[in-house]
């Protein structure tokens, strides 16, 4: 199946998601007080380097981002950090391999299912989908919470033809989403090609109930109960 530039995007846009939610998660958990680091053990100059390439990304100034990130890497080449914002940076820019490059790094690095759902989205802007769906499985049994993931990994199972796994992974991410319209429309098709008109027809009324002037909902419900 060819993707389209909107798969694509999907993709990278989760991705970039991903990223916001476990920085947001480590915040969260930080400690009230750390114990900073020695200027010779941290590396002060490397978090100067950093912050200052983070700086760059936020600006789309992404040559400049890069060096500051690589020059973080020369000196330490497990930086998590540097290589996490480079292979967003890679994503954003559509640099594709590299992006898989860095990932790949971290996942060796550290077991993290954010960095392995970043996997999953440059392995599948490649078209290399069992890869990218190897990556997603593994992102989810590290922590099968987020809609996201759960969402790129049904996309993955859609495009490989396989129906079962993509509604299973589907309706996971659609009961975590649950005000999410697309999704109930996107279970409501696979329900009806499954033979499941009872499902179908449940999944878009709840969409009429937040959405009742949806006509090409209510075209739907027409076409599922007329085939009961």
């Amino acid at each position: 199946m060819i993707k389209t530039r909107r798969d694509i995007e999907f993709q990278k846009s989760l991705a970039e998601q991903e990223a916001i939610e476990a920085r947001e998660i480590a915040e969260e958990e930080e400690p009230m007080e750390q114990e900073e680091p020695s200027e010779e053990v941290s590396g002060g100059a490397l978090r100067r380097l950093l912050t200052k390439g983070e700086m760059h990304m936020s600006r789309r100034e992404f040559e400049e981002a890069a060096n500051c990130f690589l020059a973080v890497i020369d000196s330490d080449e497990s930086h998590l950090d540097a290589l996490n914002h480079m292979g967003l940076l890679s994503l954003k820019i559509e640099d594709f391999p590299s992006a898989e490059l860095y990932f790949s790094k971290l996942v060796n690095l550290k077991k993290d299912p954010v960095y392995f759902s970043n996997l999953g989205a440059a392995l599948y802007s490649q078209s290399r989908l069992l890869e990218a769906a190897e990556a997603y499985e593994n992102a989810i049994a590290l922590d099968d919470r987020r809609a996201n993931r759960l969402q790129s990994l049904a996309q993955v199972y859609h495009e490989l033809g396989d129906g079962e796994k993509a509604l299973k992974y589907f309706e996971a991410a659609a009961a975590r989403k649950s005000k999410d319209n697309d999704l109930k429309i996107i279970l409501a098709e696979y329900y009806r090609q499954m033979g499941r008109a009872e499902e179908a027809l449940a999944a878009l009324e709840k969409v009429l109930e937040s959405d009742p002037y949806n006509d090409v909902v209510k075209k739907m419900v027409k076409e599922v109960k007329g085939g009961m």
